[in-house]
């Protein structure tokens, strides 16, 4: 039997969400990313700024010199979550089975439920409708039987627009798109590409998967299956938390700041493990201190930037920590949260786009897998070895509150 997958993009998010905020922004040219005379890119332009050449990733200076009438805003966050949940209510009145990749888009499996319905465009268009309604934002929709299909047919017709595809005639659509449309395929994979004359889907399908395998190793093998219209990824549902926090109580109450660090970049490693399982990354980080008296001092801070690495959260936490004004009294209580979480979004190539800081992270989730979570650990966390037992798991903290 043939699934029914449905992904939904919003159409330039953060800029649509700023039109439906302030409706004199309507018609306007929007630019989100920062003002004008900052430094910074373009995290996302409204159509009619893209109509004079703005681009996603555009220098903001040079985004002023193009288009001298645009108004540029730094964005709120708060709104863009508030919005998304808001899409993710009405995409669940049709299907349990959503899957939200990213703020502003998603993928619903109807395979389940579609004979509750007239037709997949017909849940489409439902959709697109009752968003507008809602918050003000386009959505533009493609439906096939894969997430690949479906993904490539959604941005065919922005803004607003809905592309159905039957699963018969899959195959011929994807073949006449250019190769880079698969993903996995960046600039060094398309040159490399291009130097043997391969310039569409249906070149790239030809091969066999054993030049696959040759020209770009494991990845080789996926990339002919997606030329060819293969495609097994299921629709998980995923609910994205509002905050992640780790938090334990000392078995005696201490004034040893050592320890205190020592703990804090303990707990920020476990947030960071638990954000990678799950694909998800932070804005925020909270953190509060418990005295002996029982009293509480609690801080919270934005990120310079989504993150999901331990060492960059817990540099956050003790810049957070040494501006608390301590009291001279021991601390019996330390906890860290991440807020402001979202889904990882990025583009993953082949090749040396592949961030330093992501593949390390990949390499110790990989090591941890294996030998266990202190296989690799920071070195100031060290300081706890003298206080705590511990086995491959972790520490045995006094009193670990780890499921929050």
């Amino acid at each position: 039997m043939y699934r029914t997958i449905m992904h939904i993009d919003a159409d330039a998010f953060f800029a649509s969400v700023e039109q439906g905020f302030n409706p004199l922004l309507r018609g306007k040219a929007v630019i989100v990313g920062g003002k004008a005379n900052q430094r910074g890119v373009v995290h996302t332009a409204s159509y009619e700024a893209r109509a004079r050449g703005i681009r996603t990733g555009m220098p903001l200076f040079k985004a002023k010199a193009i288009c001298p009438e645009a108004v540029f805003l730094k964005g709120n966050y708060e709104h863009y979550r508030a919005v998304s949940d808001a899409l993710q209510e009405v995409y669940l009145q049709y299907t349990p089975k959503v899957e939200f990749t990213s703020l502003d888009d998603a993928y619903l499996d109807l395979s389940g439920a579609m004979h509750l319905y007239p037709s997949a465009e017909w849940v489409a268009r439902n959709i697109c409708d009752e968003g507008f309604k809602r918050v003000g934002v386009g959505l533009s929709v493609g439906v096939g039987s894969s997430k690949l299909v479906a993904r490539i047919a959604s941005g065919l017709k922005k803004p607003r627009g809905i592309v159905c595809l039957n699963p018969q005639e899959e195959q011929s659509f994807l073949s006449a798109l250019p190769v880079d449309c698969l993903p996995g395929i960046g600039p060094v994979a398309r040159e490399k590409l291009t130097d043997l004359h391969i310039f569409k889907i249906a070149d790239l399908a030809r091969l066999t998967k054993l030049i696959m395998e040759q020209l770009f190793g494991r990845n080789g093998i996926k990339l002919w299956e997606l030329a060819n219209g293969i495609d097994h990824r299921d629709v998980v549902p995923k609910i994205i938390p509002r905050q992640i926090s780790r938090e334990t109580s000392f078995e005696e109450d201490t004034s040893d700041l050592n320890l205190v660090r020592g703990t804090l970049q303990y707990l920020t490693e476990r947030i960071a493990k638990k954000l990678r399982e799950e694909e998800l990354v932070c804005r925020s980080l909270s953190l509060k201190i418990g005295y002996s008296d029982f009293k509480r001092h609690a801080r919270s801070e934005s990120l310079p930037g989504p993150s999901n690495d331990g060492a960059e959260l817990f540099r956050n936490a003790r810049n957070i920590f040494e501006v608390f004004h301590l009291r001279r009294t021991r601390i019996r209580h330390v906890g860290v949260s991440a807020g402001n979480i979202e889904p990882q979004h990025y583009q993953r190539f082949l090749f040396d786009e592949t961030t330093r800081r992501e593949s390390l992270n990949t390499a110790i989730d990989e090591i941890r897998q294996r030998f266990g979570f202190m296989a690799l650990m920071p070195a100031d966390t060290l300081e706890l070895k003298s206080k705590y037992r511990m086995d491959s798991h972790g520490y045995i903290l006094h009193n670990p509150a780890l499921t929050r």
